[in-house]
């Protein structure tokens, strides 16, 4: 289980380090869902720190990064109009899938919403092991929509 833990955290903290990256010459509306990505990397990096030990476990730190996912998962669904500057923006990570799958995808970004809301319950609850399992699972949820909707990265 550490093991996994481990392998979710550096997940996150390259989906952060990427997202940074990537931001040279974004604007408008790419840059918008760039911004929010970079958020939710940084707010599962929080978390995954807490389970590598680099921090103290604290629920209400959890419990607040899983309003950021949530807030930026609701988001989600305005930052992808069906548009040449959505689609073809400088910078954008986004393939076309998103635009072909679109029903799809704003499914997964339900589900990453409920993700995180299961997250901010387990928090509520106290639960490092309930926490650390709704934590997997929202991980999951980000590398799904990441391997059939954002570019592969070299």
């Amino acid at each position: 289980m550490k093991s996994r833990t481990l392998i979710l955290a550096f997940a996150a903290a390259a989906i952060t380090v990427g997202t940074a990256i990537a931001h040279g010459g974004a604007t408008g509306i790419v840059k918008q869902r760039m911004d929010g990505m970079m958020a939710m990397g940084k707010a599962l990096g929080v978390v995954a720190d807490m389970f590598k030990g680099v921090t103290a476990y604290t629920p209400a730190k959890v419990a607040k990064s899983a309003d950021i996912v949530r807030g930026h998962a609701q988001e989600m669904k305005l930052l992808f109009p069906d548009t040449k500057t959505s689609r073809e923006g400088k910078g954008t990570e986004t393939l076309p899938a998103v635009w072909q799958n679109l029903e799809e995808f704003m499914a997964l970004a339900d589900r990453l919403d409920n993700d995180a809301a299961q997250l901010k319950l387990a928090a509520q609850s106290g639960g490092q092991q309930e926490v650390r399992a709704a934590f997997g699972k929202l991980a999951k949820t980000c590398s799904a929509c990441h391997s059939d909707y954002r570019k592969p990265r070299n």
